[in-house]
């Protein structure tokens, strides 16, 4: 009877692990060349050469320290785990130790409510676009790894920006984490509809992800609602921010996502779409 995975996840152990040059080392060997389950295993003369070791006795204590963790004894040598090599895209996708500028660039989209030009920003690993020039539209925050600007130029970025939150969206709609794959929890926010806020909270039971946007945005990945939209003459494939429901008393939409230990606090953000 295979038993059911912890809830309970020693973070401070796990980045422990790695706070060492051996370890680091013999993990990033075990990363250069690896393809996903295509990745041929590195053997133990193959890795201990690879790190530059003579002393057997040092490289096996460091070795034996991962093992389990980031990296996995198969029958033709070592190959990287699943969490060594999430956590080796996550910082190719985020560029940590890279120094990134983003100058604050206007756009061809207006503002819903008084119609000038909207102002995308990046900063601390969240892309913004609000409106400089009036307060009533509440605008839109989401993470982005850094490396999306890096891979797109300055008019597909938008395209990739939309394209993540959307995804987001419509897998955590069906009660999937985009990040950990954890449960979901749904929070109509009836007290903010009321409001004519309409907003809507997605929440992971176990990380840190949630995302809080407005009813439609919500659910327009769903083709009924597409559909729907369609016959009334609205263009369900429009940047979000671009969206005619992204009017003025919706929420922004918000993804609160960081690597943080703790589970960060849950609180109404008062923006229309917002993760952090």
């Amino acid at each position: 009877m295979e038993s059911e995975p912890s809830t309970n996840v020693n973070t401070r152990e796990a980045f422990s692990l790695l706070g060492h040059d051996i370890r680091l080392d013999i993990l990033l060997a075990l990363l250069e060349d690896w393809v996903a389950v295509y990745t041929e295993p590195k053997s133990y003369s193959e890795l201990m050469a690879a790190v530059e070791m003579e002393d057997s006795g040092k490289f096996n204590y460091h070795l034996n320290e991962l093992r389990g963790v980031y990296i996995r004894k198969v029958e033709d040598g070592y190959v990287p785990t699943a969490s060594a090599t999430a956590l080796y895209r996550t910082v190719l996708a985020h560029r940590p130790t890279e120094a990134f500028e983003f100058e604050p660039r206007s756009l061809e989209a207006a503002c819903p409510d008084c119609g000038s030009p909207l102002v995308l920003r990046y900063d601390r690993g969240f892309v913004s676009i609000d409106c400089d020039a009036c307060e009533e539209w509440i605008g839109f925050t989401y993470s982005f790894p850094q490396n999306g600007f890096a891979s797109h130029g300055s008019d597909a970025v938008l395209d990739a920006i939309d394209n993540q939150v959307r995804c987001d969206i419509e897998v955590a709609g069906r009660g999937q984490c985009p990040d950990c794959v954890g449960s979901m929890t749904v929070d109509l926010r009836i007290d903010a509809i009321e409001r004519g806020d309409h907003r809507v909270e997605l929440a992971c039971n176990t990380c840190s992800f949630i995302v809080g946007t407005d009813l439609l945005s919500a659910m327009v990945g769903d083709d009924r609602v597409a559909s729907a939209l369609r016959s009334v003459g609205i263009n369900p494939e429009q940047r979000l921010w671009n969206s005619l429901w992204a009017r003025r008393g919706s929420s922004r939409k918000t993804r609160r996502c960081s690597p943080s230990i703790s589970r960060p606090t849950r609180e109404p953000h008062s923006s229309w779409l917002t993760r952090r």
